[in-house]
């Protein structure tokens, strides 16, 4: 077989064989429930979530690699590295990490303000 086939076979694989977990996730959770319910047994409901601030770091998150996208422009076209790509990827995970850092410790202040 050709690499190209290869190539293209890859991504099709790769989706029929998550859709097969998600579905197989889908049917065995059911038939779960549908036991539990010939038992008499009642249905946990599902919880919310526990931590109220996970959407902001997620949002602290994109903003840093937003952030770090236009500091890879700035360094592409400065040519510190020889390589344009290394300034994308090395300002995206600092500005991201750094995001994420921020973002745990103002949330600990917070929560630690609360109780």
């Amino acid at each position: 077989m050709s690499v190209e086939i290869i190539g293209v076979f890859i991504p099709i694989v790769g989706l029929l064989v998550g859709g097969a977990i998600a579905i197989v996730a889908i049917v065995s959770d059911h038939r779960q429930k549908i036991a539990m319910v010939k038992n008499g047994m009642e249905i946990p409901k599902r919880k919310p979530s526990s931590n109220p601030l996970g959407g902001f770091r997620f949002g602290a998150l994109m903003v840093g690699v937003a952030i770090g996208i236009i500091v890879g422009g700035i360094i592409e076209n400065s040519g510190v590295f020889s390589s344009p790509e290394v300034g994308y990827f090395s300002s995206i995970f600092l500005f991201g990490g750094a995001a994420q850092i921020l973002a745990i410790l103002y949330m600990n202040k917070k929560l630690q303000h609360k109780n």
